[in-house]
């Protein structure tokens, strides 16, 4: 898979998020329809770009943000199946991607718990501005996929994910 970023990102972004990029398994996600026309790769990259952009507005921890808006949903199968557990997906799916992101990174306590509480209200509730910022993106980029409205990196060519050949 090839990413290509125009020049309206940020290096700094890009230095926060790269190792992220460059796990197989993760980029695994841009083969999961996510919110009926994106895919989970694009929502997880939209969402990280905005967590990012606000933390560094708000004075907060702009790395764990950018790492755990990338991480939120990485959960790389497909949610329209049901879960090993049996919970509804909106339940299952922050633990999983909560213990994916450990098992691949090394995730700092401020993002796993960013993590498995994105789905607020119906999951716990966030416990740093962070964590809050990540809820907030998420239903922001949700909502905007669902709209069919460019957004974030979606806009203007900003992020370009193209399968690799062979």
């Amino acid at each position: 898979m090839e990413i290509q970023w125009s020049e309206e990102v940020p290096p700094e972004y890009l230095t926060e998020i790269s190792p992220i990029l460059r796990n197989r398994e993760f980029l695994s996600l841009g083969r999961y329809v996510h919110h009926h026309k994106s895919n989970r790769l694009l929502h997880s990259m939209n969402v990280s770009y905005v967590s990012w952009k606000m933390a560094r507005r708000l004075g907060c921890d702009e790395k764990a943000a950018a790492r755990a808006g990338l991480l939120h949903d990485f959960c790389p199968y497909d949610f329209k199946e049901e879960t090993p557990t049996g919970e509804h997906q909106a339940f299952f799916h922050p633990k999983a991607a909560a213990e994916n992101s450990c098992l691949h990174f090394e995730v700092s306590d401020k993002e796993r718990e960013a993590i498995l509480s994105h789905m607020f209200p119906l999951g716990p509730v966030p416990k740093s501005r962070e964590a809050w910022i990540i809820t907030a993106a998420d239903k922001i980029c949700a909502v905007t996929e669902l709209c069919h409205v460019a957004f974030a990196l979606a806009r203007r060519d900003r992020v370009v994910i193209r399968p690799a050949l062979g």
